[in-house]
């Protein structure tokens, strides 16, 4: 190995290591303050008996999402909700941390990722499942149980005809549904109706609806097909979130392992060549 790119090593794995030691740092001071848990209270305080508001009757809980992350977050309920928030943020700040790698420092205290973590929402874990959706695709059963229509970005797979992934993550994700279906059918009915009569607003600071968003995600996903790139499949489902606003970007940590990958293939295109060394041929003896 070249001393330019062991170099570049040792920066990278500070850089990790910096970042890290940030997230930690962050959490402690969430865990001692408090914060400002407003997303991850309503997955915690919901009660099960009576998980979806009814919009025509005024009603509003904030839980918006299908019955299945209830049940996969309805036992964090025998925690108290310190302990819970606490563990929620940790697991923020380690997808994060998985993400961004050596960008980590440079992202975690933006406005949009550090509201993201204060306030316990799930589009990191979002960008993390559209990541491993392209080696795992049941990994997109997260994205269509939760926000749904990010999972717009499933686009990407029919464009480019792997029909495989796609059918493993429809299919994962039909299997989820029906499973759950018949154990909570009233909850999925509501969930329904939810989706159905409660319309996504457009909410400050950007006051853009999803029918207003959705014609660019849609076109950052066929550009991605196209060109064979993935970074537009993470462009695009963050600009596909049912609603936007200021943390919604923080879902664009997701292009941080093409950024890394691209960086890497940079850096090795710089490295110099080793030259060739000629051995000339050791006659016989005799």
């Amino acid at each position: 190995m070249s001393r330019e790119m062991s170099w570049a090593r040792i920066g990278r794995d500070s850089l990790v290591l910096i970042g890290i030691i940030a997230a930690i740092v962050y959490w402690v001071y969430l865990t001692k303050t408090g914060g400002a848990p407003v997303d991850v209270r309503y997955y915690w305080g919901v009660d099960p008996a009576h998980l979806y508001p009814h919009p025509e009757a005024g009603e509003k809980n904030g839980f918006n999402y299908s019955p299945i992350f209830d049940t996969l977050v309805g036992p964090g309920r025998i925690l108290s909700f310190d302990v819970f928030v606490a563990i929620w943020r940790a697991i923020l700040l380690a997808a994060l941390v998985y993400l961004a790698g050596p960008f980590t420092i440079f992202v975690l205290f933006t406005v949009p990722v550090a509201s993201e973590i204060n306030a316990g929402n799930i589009q990191i874990l979002l960008a993390l499942a559209i990541v491993m959706g392209f080696r795992y695709p049941a990994s997109w059963s997260f994205v269509l149980l939760t926000k749904v229509t990010p999972g717009i970005g499933l686009l990407w797979f029919a464009l480019r005809r792997q029909w495989r992934a796609l059918a493993i993550a429809f299919g994962f994700t039909a299997a989820l549904v029906a499973v759950s279906f018949l154990g909570r059918p009233g909850d999925w009915f509501d969930y329904l109706r939810l989706w159905t009569t409660a319309p996504a607003p457009a909410v400050s600071p950007y006051y853009l609806s999803l029918w207003q968003r959705l014609p660019f995600a849609i076109a950052f996903i066929v550009f991605g097909a196209w060109r064979g790139y993935r970074w537009p499949v993470v462009v695009g489902a963050t600009l596909a979130l049912p609603v936007y606003y200021i943390i919604s970007t923080s879902m664009l940590v997701g292009v941080l392992p093409y950024l890394r990958q691209a960086l890497g293939r940079w850096l090795a295109e710089r490295r110099p060549a080793t030259p060739a060394i000629d051995i000339e041929p050791v006659p016989a003896p005799g």
